[in-house]
């Protein structure tokens, strides 16, 4: 007997739901899509490549595609109560983790123009002690490093808001995850923009601009830090070809970290990270099946991880850097800069993260991308 295939991704099909046959994940997929009235947007010319081991990278074509192998709206508005009250399946549950984290990404990735514009009319940052001379009108100057700071912390937040794990947390472990968590994000995510820069010596910052190795002492950059950035983590992200599932399975393995100080409900934080662990490690021994010639895949998620200790170093140096730019008087710190970078120097203003956890972005065009099924 032949073993049928999903007619949307190819992964082994469990029968014919909604009017196509499908696997579980398409299946959940669609069925999410049609009752949280998701609208997707291809990004590319709607002819991206879905299968198995590409499904997530984009959710336009993923529908397109359910639609055209048979699937019938009506056949989920039709739906009983209780089919959605069953219990889901394993394989159900990873690709609806999978896809909050992507789908959070991507709703930061739509806030950032409005996020970039709004830090726009904020003071400046730079003091003005520092002289520049630079031919590249895209190289970033201290003001342009301290706005965009300021715009990661900022879609820090929205991103973890969005997130169902962090929402049913105590108010004090959802402030704790964003400090502890705030300076080793903002690394990640410099070093996952760039690297399809296709420059070997910078590193592309929140707002675009750049930020070659060579000028990065001329910015207060002590420590190395983005020598460091470079070295330690785009190189090997470059080696490995980190694709956007990784990037956001790994975001969420550092952010939910149980022992930050000040959490106290660390079981649901550990239970958040290990779930999110094995996400990763599905999906990297998923591509090791793939592409089981190449010697790069092996032990894959062991390597991915491997980034982790020194990505927190030199988090940990770019606070520094903040500090001493501050003492010598070379850049302005705002108040949100202060609670989350710098949390360490000066009691905990709670106020600050209260405001900002109940606030969000007025971007109402993201609202659909960003509910997920409870």
């Amino acid at each position: 007997m032949v073993e049928e295939i999903c007619h949307i991704c190819n992964d082994k099909s469990t029968g014919k739901h909604y009017g196509a046959i499908s696997c579980d994940g398409c299946k959940g997929f669609f069925r999410r899509s049609i009752r949280k009235r998701y609208h997707y947007t291809c990004r590319f010319e709607q002819n991206c490549d879905v299968t198995r081991n590409k499904r997530n990278a984009c959710r336009a074509c993923r529908l397109q595609k359910c639609v055209k192998a048979g699937m019938k709206s009506n056949a989920i508005q039709n739906e009983r109560d209780a089919i959605g009250k069953r219990k889901k399946t394993p394989e159900e549950g990873k690709e609806d983790l999978i896809d909050q984290l992507v789908a959070a990404e991507q709703m930061c990735q739509q806030l950032r123009s409005s996020v970039i514009k709004n830090t726009s009319s904020l003071a400046p940052y730079d003091c003005g002690k520092v002289k520049w001379n630079y031919e590249d009108a895209r190289s970033a100057t201290l003001d342009d490093i301290g706005k965009s700071i300021h715009q990661q912390l900022v879609l820090f937040i929205e991103w973890a808001k969005s997130l169902p794990q962090f929402s049913f947390l105590a108010q004090v472990d959802q402030a704790a995850l964003l400090k502890g968590g705030a300076a080793s994000i903002i690394v990640l995510g410099v070093a996952y923009r760039s690297i399809h820069l296709g420059m070997d010596d910078t590193i592309c910052l929140a707002n675009d601009t750049l930020l070659p190795k060579e000028h990065a002492t001329q910015v207060g950059d002590i420590n190395c830090v983005v020598g460091r950035i470079l070295a330690e983590l785009v190189n090997p992200m470059r080696r490995l070809d980190m694709d956007l599932v990784e990037y956001v399975a790994l975001k969420a393995i550092l952010f939910f970290n149980p022992v930050v100080r000040e959490c106290n409900d660390q079981t649901s934080v550990e239970n958040a990270r290990f779930a999110c662990l094995r996400s990763l490690q599905r999906r990297c021994t998923d591509k090791a099946i793939v592409n089981q010639e190449d010697d790069s895949q092996d032990c894959r998620s062991g390597k991915l991880l491997l980034l982790l200790p020194s990505l927190q170093a030199i988090a940990q140096q770019l606070v520094e850097d903040v500090q001493l730019a501050r003492l010598f008087g070379l850049v302005n710190v705002d108040s949100l800069m202060e609670e989350l970078i710098l949390n360490d120097l000066k009691p905990s203003d709670p106020q600050i993260l209260q405001t900002s956890l109940a606030s969000p972005v007025n971007t109402p065009s993201v609202k659909a991308e960003v509910e997920v099924e409870e």
